[in-house]
């Protein structure tokens, strides 16, 4: 019986050990696409800026309030996040193909410097509004915790479906516009 038991024991450290490999190696993958160039229309030609211009709301009911009637994707970043760096490229794809229909805020988290920022945004082809939050208090009143990224989803009725926290891969991403379309 002991041995039985030691059988399974192993069993599930080598379960649990290959599980890390893969998810590691998911996010290897997900953190080397994210250094490819931007593709298709949101790629931008010529000099970075050097600053942003932020959209300011003092709360998340203003913010919210701001887009009443229409679903909301809200995703926090920051430049010095590798994940944030990976799923941005996506955001903005999603932003070309549902923006008709749906309004994207990025919420530009901790930021280390507003050039730095700037140039992610650049890069990756992000044209939607850009607000700050240095201290993490919109994060927190929104009701999440301080992780990077964390992607908000937001009916038409100003009601929060989810919230996604790390990385969310394109057709998730995808999936959960569809939802809030739906919802509204």
């Amino acid at each position: 019986m002991a041995q039985l038991t030691k059988t399974k024991a192993r069993r599930a450290v080598v379960a649990a050990f290959i599980s890390a490999l893969i998810v590691g190696s998911a996010v290897s993958l997900a953190f080397v696409a994210g250094d490819a160039p931007a593709a298709g229309p949101s790629t931008v030609a010529g000099p970075a800026p050097e600053t942003i211009d932020y959209v300011n709301y003092e709360t998340p009911d203003q913010l919210l309030e701001g887009h009443a009637g229409r679903p909301l994707v809200i995703n926090f970043f920051a430049s010095w996040c590798a994940p944030c760096r990976a799923e941005l490229p996506d955001l903005a794809a999603a932003h070309a193909k549902f923006g008709d229909r749906v309004d994207f805020v990025g919420v530009d988290f901790q930021e280390a410097s507003e050039a730095a920022a700037a140039e992610l945004l650049y890069e990756t082809g992000i044209t939607y509004p850009i607000m700050e939050d240095p201290d993490g208090a919109l994060l927190r009143e929104l009701g999440t915790l301080p992780t990077m990224p964390t992607t908000i989803f937001v009916t038409a009725d100003s009601v929060i479906l989810e919230r996604h926290h790390g990385l969310i891969l394109s057709d998730q991403l995808d999936e959960r516009i569809e939802e809030i379309i739906a919802a509204s």
